[in-house]
C-alpha cells in the first residue's frame, strides 16, 4: 500500500481531510499538528520549530522555510506498507520526499474560497499577516497547473467534503 501525500493551497481543506480520514478509519497525518515538519532557517539550516503568527515576520518568513523532516516521511512509507497511510500538508521541501509518495493529491480552490476560508479559520493562523497572504496569492496562481505537470491528481476542493473524501478514496483505491 502506498503513503498518500494529500496537498493543496492554505486554506484548500487538508486538515479537514485529515480528520475525515481518520473518523473514517485510515491512518493520517498532518504536517503541521504532528510535528512532522518544521520552520528551517534556509542559510544555516537550523531548526527552529514552530513559530506563533506574531514572530512570523516578513523577516523571519524571508529566513525561513516550513519543511518536512524526511526522516518522519520515511518512516510513514514504512508504515504504509500494509495499509494506507495519508499524509496531508504543504511544506516547502516536498520534492526531497516525492519519491516516498504513491500518489499525491493537490485539493484545488480559487482564490476567493483561499482568502474566505483563512479568514475564518481558527484552527491555523498561517495567512493573517498580510505577508503570508501576499505568498499564498502568488502560490494560487500556478499551483495546479505545477502539480499536474508532476503527476499529482487534481480535486476540487470546493465540492462538499464527502464529495472530497469519497473521490480521494476512490483514486487511491482504497
Amino acid at each position: 500500500m502506498p503513503l498518500i501525500f494529500v496537498t493543496g493551497i492554505s486554506g484548500a481543506g487538508k486538515s479537514t481531510v485529515r480528520i475525515e480520514l481518520v473518523q473514517r478509519g485510515y491512518e493520517a497525518y498532518d504536517t503541521d499538528e504532528d510535528g512532522i515538519a518544521r520552520f528551517v532557517n534556509k542559510m544555516t539550516g537550523a531548526v527552529t520549530g514552530s513559530v506563533d503568527a506574531s514572530l512570523r515576520t516578513i523577516a523571519f518568513t524571508q529566513a525561513n522555510d516550513w519543511m518536512v523532516d524526511p526522516e518522519r516521511v520515511r518512516l510513514l512509507a514504512q508504515r504504509a506498507e500494509d495499509r494506507f497511510v495519508f499524509l496531508c500538508g504543504s511544506v516547502a521541501n516536498e520534492i526531497e520526499v516525492w519519491d516516498l509518495f504513491g500518489k499525491v493529491i493537490l485539493l484545488s480552490i480559487d482564490e476567493a474560497t483561499m482568502r474566505e476560508r483563512v479568514a475564518r479559520r481558527t484552527a491555523s493562523d498561517f495567512g493573517k499577516h498580510a505577508h503570508e497572504l501576499d505568498l499564498m496569492l502568488e502560490w494560487i496562481k500556478s499551483i495546479d497547473d505545477d502539480y499536474s505537470r508532476y503527476g499529482a491528481i487534481v480535486i476540487d476542493g470546493t465540492r462538499p467534503l464527502d464529495e472530497v473524501l469519497d473521490k480521494i478514496i476512490q483514486v487511491v483505491g482504497a
